[in-house]
């Protein structure tokens, strides 16, 4: 794909003045903006997230995203397999589930700064409000904390779906997430779950399908 290989090359040459903008904040606005300009000569659809080395001896990784939407796929995947080889950046196709969540379990997970306010993924809870069996998608309630002092910023859904992307994984965001509503986290949150329980509870949900699906002799 041509638009692919010119993205890289410009990224290529520009990598240092990329690495400036994120480290030391030099024109950032300026360089993420240049980037989605040559990502959306691919399509308009596609974004990028830049995730920040584990440890001094990692890359920065840039993710490349299209919301789960299956067209996009090979082009997303095009990303990946075409980087070429970079001194501080790796490319990965797709928002992939979280491997490591016992911080987020215990709760020692650093709050995710979003803009004007900070948001612990450990303290967000969950209720099932509907599951359509034919399509398996679910609708779900998130309660987070303060949400009544943080619902006026006009990022905070979008957010919250990359908080959820991030723990399941984009593909299947988009393939069994119908709705996502926000509410206040109540005094005594009773009854409800951790949204680090979301991708057992999408499994649980299929294995109570699979049983209804079983022949009875």
């Amino acid at each position: 794909m041509k638009q692919i290989t010119t993205f890289w090359n410009y990224f290529e040459k520009n990598e240092q003045v990329i690495l400036n903008a994120i480290l030391l904040g030099i024109n950032t606005d300026e360089v993420f903006s240049q980037i989605k300009h040559k990502l959306d000569c691919v399509s308009k659809r596609i974004g990028f997230v830049i995730k920040a080395p584990l440890t001094i001896n990692d890359k920065f990784i840039i993710i490349f995203t299209g919301g789960g939407y299956r067209k996009l796929f090979p082009k997303i995947i095009a990303f990946e397999e075409q980087a070429p080889p970079l001194k501080h950046f790796t490319a990965q196709a797709f928002i992939k589930p979280l491997q490591n969540t016992t911080k987020y379990i215990n709760g020692t997970d650093e709050p995710c700064s979003c803009k004007n306010y900070e948001i612990k993924i450990s303290e967000i809870q969950m209720a099932l409000l509907d599951y359509n069996i034919a399509t398996k998608q679910i609708k779900i309630n998130l309660y987070i904390p303060y949400y009544n002092e943080i619902k006026q910023f006009d990022d905070l859904k979008s957010n919250i779906d990359w908080i959820v992307m991030q723990i399941i994984g984009e593909i299947a965001f988009r393939k069994h997430i119908k709705q996502i509503q926000l509410n206040q986290m109540p005094l005594e949150p009773i009854g409800l779950l951790s949204l680090m329980e979301l991708p057992d509870f999408i499994e649980y949900l299929y294995k109570i399908n699979s049983r209804k699906k079983t022949r009875q002799v």
